[in-house]
């Protein structure tokens, strides 16, 4: 993921008709195997968001601004899909997934109910977040490392994860601390 977001920049500036084939053969080696995995998703979605902002460089920008109590279910599936993504053990998920709407929402009651769809759930979900104020996307975010950081250890696929949510709600990264685990 790291190396492909510095080659992002470089992509921009091929011509278009390249760019859609690129993207034609990511999403055809990605679908290969029937199955879509976390890093298949985080790869693809912030390759297709980079390159789509570049393809259109005026879709991105918004004039509405949600706040996190409009957005609360994008905000619940995102939360419940990183709890489970890092955390196995679904009690031990619902725990994480908890401190993350403690973060997000303080005294606010979202029952942990991650999608069975998994991460293509967030498809929904993207295009709502976005949207929020910049204070509400810090917000997010620090919730996002709420999930991760409960346990005390971080796994790659959170991480990926992570980079993702910062990557298509345009935020910068929050730095981490804690221990990496494959």
């Amino acid at each position: 993921m790291p190396l492909a977001e510095l080659a992002f920049p470089a992509l921009r500036d091929r011509p278009d008709p390249e760019v859609e084939s690129l993207l034609a053969a990511v999403f055809t080696l990605i679908q290969a195997d029937g199955a879509i995995n976390v890093t298949e998703y985080c790869l693809s979605r912030l390759l297709l968001a980079e390159l789509e902002e570049s393809l259109r460089p005026d879709s991105r920008w918004r004039t509405d601004r949600r706040k996190l109590t409009d957005t609360r279910s994008a905000a619940a599936t995102l939360l419940a899909i990183l709890a489970q993504v890092g955390h196995p053990d679904r009690g031990e998920a619902e725990r994480a997934y908890q401190a993350g709407v403690g973060t997000l929402l303080p005294g606010t009651n979202l029952p942990y109910a991650p999608p069975e769809n998994g991460v293509l759930a967030l498809e929904t979900a993207w295009p709502v977040l976005d949207g929020l104020r910049p204070g509400d996307k810090e917000r997010l975010v620090a919730a996002t490392v709420a999930v991760i950081s409960h346990d005390g250890m971080m796994t790659v696929p959170e991480i990926e994860l992570l980079r993702t949510i910062c990557g298509l709600l345009h935020c910068p990264l929050p730095p981490m601390v804690g221990d990496v685990t494959g």
